[in-house]
């Protein structure tokens, strides 16, 4: 019993020691792996010190010693410094171009506007008004002109500043031209030029340095200036643009207005007959359906100036857009423009816009670049003077194994111009770019002659709204009102009835507003005359009295 006892009271004793033993043995492997792994990286640590050392011992090559080594010692030599004195002058007067249409772009206004004229003071006040915003926002709630909503355009307005920032962006093209040959001069790769036929080689670099002739250089200054120049075109057209929609949309105010005004003065005559017609009503002298036609015509009148209103909220919305406003933005009332004329006749309109119109200058502008570039192209044939040295080192052994091929050093000159005339004149690019500018001439044929359309276009419609005007102004409406007035009188006293002052009224409420649309589409057509010559005519006051024959 006693021995059961002892032999149990050992066994919890033999499981200690196996504990003991496992945590011994874990705790040897995990202290011996840092010293593996420096064993290991001592391994790699001499594979690398031998590689360093043999590749340091390694001797140089005839050319490292004679010339890389050499180049390496002297001071670096800034690029300005390095470049020829005739290019130095060509990239002067190239850059020249830059510094003159970035002058442009800063100055105030930013660029000078040749189809309206913003120098006058009263153009400047508004110009610098533009610039302060809470300023500007609370001019435009009280009573507005055209002038003023002309200067806060070529302020505000998204198209015209789009068309400066792609100025500013050609202009880049200027440093481009001129540092692209400098840098076709430095040290080029020489990776291709030889081939053993035995094995694969070992190239070096080369050192090459190219000689372009000036022209090449002018040409290339050159074309950036048309590119320049029709970038400007781009900014008078947007300009252009802006100042018709913006008078379009300012006539169209103005005859809204006005119309709203006349529907409302007809209006008020309409309640003052109501009245009347309604006393006669109840003093048995009048008819009750005169009553209820002079409030059914009041309706109409009504609903009528509603939709002027609505309409009138269109036109303002789509003057705060040309203004890069929001289109609920309040807007004043506007002002009255003078009547006016333009002071040439139609024969010398034609030459005038074939001449000013920028569509037709920016067309040609582009067959000049594209003649600039046949030329670029025609001289590129002949290639530039290229000068250089180039060092080729073949380190396979011949096929015996005895010996290596020794060094090979050689200096090139490229000035072949063999075949270059034929190249130049056969060359399927050139060719491709003559077409294309005989095309592109045959449009400015076709641009002219839609120009010489457009202008006696709107001049017809001009003269034709001018005689609408007189016609009313002189004739139609002095009549008409005489008309009203008697209508009114003989109502009364009941010598006609209501339908015909009624009729009376309608005619001359129709003449008024014909009188008034005819002075839109006057204003529409002097608008878009103008555009289409491509400048501001020089104008008179309207004559407004018929011409006695």
């Amino acid at each position: 019993m006693s021995k059961s006892r002892a032999r149990t009271d050992e066994l919890p004793n033999t499981h200690n020691v196996s504990r003991f033993m496992f945590h011994a043995s874990y705790l040897m492997w995990f202290l011996s792996l840092p010293i593996l792994l420096l064993a290991c990286a001592n391994g790699r640590q001499t594979t690398y010190q031998a590689l360093l050392t043999e590749y340091r011992n390694e001797p140089r090559p005839e050319y490292y010693l004679t010339e890389v080594a050499k180049d390496a010692s002297k001071p670096k030599i800034d690029e300005q410094m390095e470049k020829e004195a005739f290019l130095v002058e060509v990239e002067a007067r190239v850059l020249k171009f830059q510094k003159e249409f970035q002058a442009q772009l800063e100055s105030e206004p930013p660029l000078p506007a040749t189809f309206y004229d913003f120098s006058p003071p009263q153009m400047k006040a508004y110009l610098e008004l533009a610039a302060k915003e809470e300023q500007a926002e609370a001019r435009l709630a009280e009573p507005i002109n055209l002038e003023l909503l002309l200067a806060f355009g070529y302020v505000w307005n998204p198209g015209i500043k789009a068309s400066r920032q792609a100025l500013r962006a050609t202009l880049e093209q200027y440093p481009q031209a001129t540092y692209l040959d400098n840098v076709l001069r430095q040290y080029n790769a020489f990776t291709k030029q030889l081939d053993t036929k035995i094995s694969q080689p070992r190239h070096k670099e080369m050192t090459s340095m190219k000689f372009p002739f000036p022209d090449m250089l002018a040409l290339k200054g050159q074309i950036v200036t048309e590119d320049v120049q029709i970038a400007q075109k781009e900014i008078d057209i947007a300009l252009r643009e802006l100042v018709t929609d913006i008078r379009l949309a300012y006539s169209d105010y103005l005859y809204l207005t006005e119309a709203i005004r006349i529907n409302q003065e007809n209006q008020q005559l309409l309640r003052q007959m109501i009245q009347i017609a309604q006393a006669k009503f109840r003093a048995g002298i009048g008819k009750h359906h005169s009553v209820i036609m002079a409030q059914v015509e009041f309706s109409k009148l009504s609903d009528s100036i509603l939709t002027l209103e609505k309409q009138r909220e269109t036109i303002i919305a789509r003057i705060n857009t040309l203004l890069n406003r929001s289109a609920d933005a309040p807007l004043g009332m506007p002002k009255p423009l003078e009547h006016e004329e333009v002071v040439q006749p139609l024969a010398e309109l034609y030459p005038l816009a074939l001449k000013s119109r920028q569509e037709i200058q920016k067309q040609k502008l582009t067959i000049s670049k594209m003649n600039l570039m046949i030329q670029l192209a025609t001289r590129m044939a002949y290639p530039d003077t290229t000068l250089g040295a180039s060092y080729f080192e073949e380190r396979m052994k011949l096929s015996t194994g005895t010996l290596k091929m020794p060094p090979t050093f050689s200096t090139q000159r490229t000035l072949n111009t063999e075949n270059s005339t034929s190249f130049g004149r056969k060359d399927a690019y050139i060719r491709e770019v003559e077409i294309k500018v005989g095309a592109m001439e045959q449009m400015l044929a076709g641009l002219e002659n839609k120009t010489r359309f457009v202008v006696k276009k709107h001049h017809f419609g001009m003269e034709t709204a001018k005689r609408s005007i007189v016609l009313y102004r002189n004739a139609l409406l002095p009549q008409a009102q005489d008309a009203l007035e008697t209508a009114n009188t003989a109502y009364q006293a009941a010598q006609i009835d209501f339908i015909s002052f009624l009729d009376t009224e309608r005619t001359l409420l129709k003449f008024r507003l014909e009188e008034q649309r005819a002075f839109r589409d006057h204003r529409h057509h002097l608008a878009q005359l103008e555009q289409a010559v491509g400048q501001v005519l020089p104008k008179q006051p309207m004559v407004l009295t018929i011409e006695e024959k």
